[in-house]
């Protein structure tokens, strides 16, 4: 996942501000509420959304809470970052391909998925053994879940057979999906830079990506809570 800010924000140690370690702990609270309607939900769901529902619940929230027991331990939980990017985009990948019903796509999805695993378990293991992070995963990361955003948009414009957008669920996943990674795919491009140019400042932007993050969870509550149209 992109990366919890649980994982992202490890580094601050004692610089960090009030705001930001309150952020951090905060940020789980969305994904639980996600975690719990997909649980209570899940029968309901269109089947493109099973995946998101059990995705949430049984992988992404157990590694987010793993993470900021890890954080308040003050142990390096950076080791979290390639395995939960890989589980969200394995994730999302399952729902785009029931979304979009493309016979290329779900072709092709298993190649890309693990083509990405390899270069995100390689490239973290070659440095530091996985114990830094990685800006050029969560690039990579974000670039493949904004083409699979950009996939269904097309889609939908092309089929034009949504009457109301405000009531498809995955137009709120999509949606949510399109703010957060644009938003997060600077934060990567630039972490390093904005690292070594004002601590505050990449602080700042980390506070940023925590409420990226919480909106985005906003957006899949809201997309599993939505009765499917039929």
């Amino acid at each position: 996942m992109p990366s919890t800010p649980t994982l992202t924000l490890l580094s601050s140690g004692p610089a960090g501000v009030l705001l930001q370690q309150i952020l951090v702990r905060l940020t789980l609270l969305p994904v639980a509420v996600a975690a719990l309607i997909g649980l209570l939900r899940y029968r309901q769901l269109a089947p493109s959304l099973r995946p998101l529902a059990v995705g949430i619940g049984a992988f992404l929230l157990p590694l987010g809470l793993l993470g900021l027991v890890l954080l308040v331990l003050h142990r390096n939980n950076l080791f979290i970052i390639p395995l939960y990017s890989i589980g969200e985009l394995w994730m999302l990948a399952l729902v785009y391909d029931r979304a979009l019903q493309s016979p290329t796509f779900t072709r092709l999805w298993p190649w890309l998925v693990g083509g990405f695993a390899a270069y995100a378990l390689l490239d973290s293991w070659l440095e530091a053994g996985f114990a830094t992070f990685r800006p050029s995963q969560q690039v990579m990361q974000s670039i493949l879940v904004l083409g699979l955003v950009a996939l269904y948009f097309r889609k939908l414009l092309s089929e034009l057979r949504v009457a109301r957008l405000m009531q498809e669920p995955m137009v709120w996943v999509s949606t949510g999906l399109l703010i957060y990674f644009l938003g997060y795919l600077q934060i990567a491009l630039y972490s390093n830079y904005l690292l070594r140019y004002s601590l505050q400042l990449n602080m700042n932007v980390w506070a940023v990506h925590s409420w990226l993050f919480i909106v985005l969870y906003g957006f899949y509550s809201r997309a599993l809570w939505l009765t499917p149209p039929k």
